[in-house]
C-alpha cells in the first residue's frame, strides 16, 4: 500500500501560496523594524525592543507556515489503504423482447419498424434510474443478446447491432419467445417484467397459452405493437431493399399488426398493450401508468473497493500547530526594566490574518467538493447542461482530480458528445485508482464505438479505427478486472462488427 493524493493539484497551490506567506512574513518583519528605526534613537531602540524575542516570532512563522502546508496537504485528500463497501442497488427487472424478424422491416413507421422500436427503447432505458434491463432478439427463435444489467451503455450497444440477421431462423414465434423469457425470469425474486415489442404476426406455435403459463409463473408481460392495421409490403433485403418479398405463389406479401393477439397476450398476464405510436409514445405511457408504479426491490448487492481517505492526519496536525502559533508569545519572559510594554496591535492583526488564511484555504475546498457533490445532484437529475458546468468548475479548482473527469466524461456521453467524452475519461485515467482506471477503459471504449458509429456512412475508415480503439480500451478493463462480463461482451460485439 503507497499514500496517494486523490486532488495532488492543492499540492503544487499550497507550495505556492506558502512561499507567498514566507515572502509576505519577511518583508513584514523588515518593514516593522525600519519603521521602528525610523522613529527611534539607536538607543532608544534598544531598549524598546529588549523584550521582543526574533527567535519566538521566527518560531512562530514557523509554526503559521507547517499549519498552512499541513492544510493544503488535507485539502489534497491523502489515501492510505483501501476497504471494501457493500453497495445496493434497488429497481426492477425489465427484459425486452425485439423482435427481428423480415417483417419488421416494413416501412409503414419510419424509418421502419425496426429502427423506430430501437429508437423507442434507447428514449425508454434513458428514464431508467437502478432498474435492471436485458435484451432479448427473436424471430423463429430467440436468445439473450445482453442479460440483465444495469450497464446501459452495453444494453445500448447490444441495441445497436440488432438487425434482421440476428436471428438465422425466419419467422416469428411468440409462444416461444414468452416460454424462454418465463424460464430466464424463473428464479429471479424480484417483479419479472417481459416487455414484448413486434408487428404481432405469429407465423408459429400458441401465444395465448405460453402466455397463460406465464402468469402462472407471475410474469408481466406488456406489449408493443409496431406498425400499423393497414400495414405495408415488407422489403426484401436481399435486394437492398429495393424490392419486395414474396409468397411461393408470387404474390407480395403485405405485413399488418395484429393487434388483437398482442392485447389478449397482456390482458392474461395482467400487462398492458399499447401501439408504439410514429415517435415512440407507447414506451412512455407504459413507463408513466405501470412501470413507475411498481415498487423497486434490491436485486442486488456488490462490493466496491474505496480508498481509505486519511485528510484528518494533516488537519489535526494543523490545528496542533495553531494552537501552538497563538500560545507563543512574541516576547521574552524577562522584565522591562521600568520601560512600559508596547502592545502591538499590528501584530495581533496579523495573527487575525491567519486565521482568515487558514479558514479561507480550507472553505475553498469546501466549495470545490461541493460543486462536485452539485453536478453529481444534476446528473442524477438528467440536468445534463448544468451539471457539465459544475464539474468544469470543479476542473478549473482541482484539475487532477480524476473522478471528476470520469463523471464530466459520463454527462458529455450521455449529451452525445462523444469526442470530448473521449478525452474526459482519458484525462481520469492518469490515477491510480485501478477500478476506476477499468472503468475509464470501459466507457472510453462505449464512447470511441458511439462515435465510430457517426462516422459509418462518411467515413467507414475513421469507423474502423475507433473500432478497434474500442477494441484495445475494452481489453484494458479486461485487463484489470478480468470478469468483467459486459466488457468481455462488448469487446466481441465489436470485433464482429468489424469483421
Amino acid at each position: 500500500m503507497t499514500l496517494h493524493f486523490a486532488q495532488p493539484s492543492w499540492l503544487v497551490i499550497g507550495t505556492i501560496i506558502c512561499t507567498l506567506a514566507f515572502v509576505f512574513l519577511r518583508i513584514s518583519a523588515a518593514r516593522r523594524r525600519r519603521v521602528l528605526a525610523e522613529f527611534a534613537a539607536p538607543e532608544t531602540y534598544d531598549r524598546l525592543t529588549v523584550n521582543v524575542s526574533d527567535t519566538r516570532r521566527r518560531l512562530k512563522d514557523i509554526l503559521f507556515l507547517a499549519a498552512l502546508a499541513c492544510c493544503f496537504t488535507a485539502l489534497a485528500r491523502p489515501q492510505y489503504g483501501q476497504e471494501w463497501r457493500e453497495v445496493r442497488q434497488k429497481g426492477i427487472d425489465i427484459l425486452i423482447a425485439v423482435d427481428t424478424s423480415r417483417s419488421m422491416l416494413t416501412r409503414d413507421i419510419q424509418p421502419n419498424r425496426l429502427e423506430r422500436a430501437k429508437l423507442a427503447i434507447k428514449d425508454f432505458v434513458g428514464r431508467l434510474q437502478g432498474d435492471r434491463v436485458g435484451l432479448m432478439p427473436f424471430a423463429g427463435s430467440s436468445f439473450l443478446m445482453c442479460p440483465l444489467t444495469t450497464d446501459y451503455s452495453a444494453f445500448t450497444a447490444s441495441l445497436d447491432a440488432l438487425g434482421p440477421d440476428s436471428i438465422p431462423v425466419g419467422g416469428t414465434d411468440l409462444a416461444e419467445v414468452i416460454n424462454k423469457a418465463a424460464t430466464l425470469l424463473a428464479n429471479e425474486a424480484n417483479h419479472k417484467i417481459l416487455i414484448l415489442v413486434t408487428d404481432g404476426e405469429d407465423l408459429k406455435g400458441d401465444a395465448l397459452q405460453a402466455a397463460r403459463n406465464a402468469a402462472a409463473q407471475k410474469l408481466t408481460i406488456y406489449t408493443i405493437g409496431v406498425g400499423t392495421p393497414e400495414g405495408e409490403l415488407i422489403p426484401d433485403a436481399k435486394n437492398g431493399g429495393q424490392s419486395f418479398m414474396k409468397d411461393a405463389a408470387g404474390n407480395f406479401v403485405r405485413s399488418k399488426l395484429d393487434a388483437v393477439t398482442l392485447a389478449k397476450i397482456a390482458e392474461i398476464t395482467g400487462g398492458l398493450y399499447v401501439p408504439l405510436g410514429n415517435m415512440g409514445q407507447g414506451f412512455t405511457t407504459i413507463y408513466q401508468e405501470k412501470l413507475k408504479l411498481v415498487p423497486k426491490e434490491e436485486h442486488g448487492e456488490r462490493m466496491q473497493r474505496h480508498p481509505i481517505e486519511r485528510f484528518y492526519w494533516p488537519l489535526a496536525l494543523a490545528l496542533i500547530l495553531l494552537s501552538l502559533d497563538f500560545l507563543i508569545s512574541g516576547r521574552k519572559s524577562s522584565r522591562s526594566f521600568g520601560i512600559p510594554l508596547i502592545k502591538t496591535a499590528g501584530r495581533r492583526l496579523l495573527n487575525r490574518g491567519k486565521l482568515l488564511i487558514v479558514f479561507t484555504v480550507l472553505l475553498s475546498g469546501l466549495t470545490s467538493n461541493a460543486n462536485g457533490s452539485t453536478g453529481d445532484r444534476l446528473y442524477h437529475e438528467k440536468k445534463f447542461d448544468q451539471a457539465e458546468k459544475a464539474y468544469a468548475q470543479t476542473i478549473e479548482k482541482a484539475p487532477d482530480n480524476a473522478v471528476v473527469h470520469f463523471n464530466l466524461g459520463d454527462v458529455l456521453y450521455k449529451k452525445k458528445a462523444y469526442k470530448k467524452a473521449i478525452s474526459s475519461y482519458t484525462k481520469a485515467l492518469q490515477n491510480e485508482d485501478l477500478k476506476l482506471q477499468a472503468k475509464s477503459y470501459y466507457n472510453r471504449g462505449n464512447a470511441r464505438y458511439q462515435l465510430g458509429k457517426t462516422h459509418l456512412k462518411t467515413d467507414p475508415e475513421q469507423t474502423m479505427k475507433l473500432y478497434r480503439q474500442a477494441i484495445a480500451d475494452y481489453k484494458g478493463t479486461l485487463a484489470l478486472t478480468p470478469d468483467d462480463t459486459d466488457a468481455a461482451f462488448n469487446r466481441k460485439l465489436v470485433q464482429k462488427q468489424l469483421e
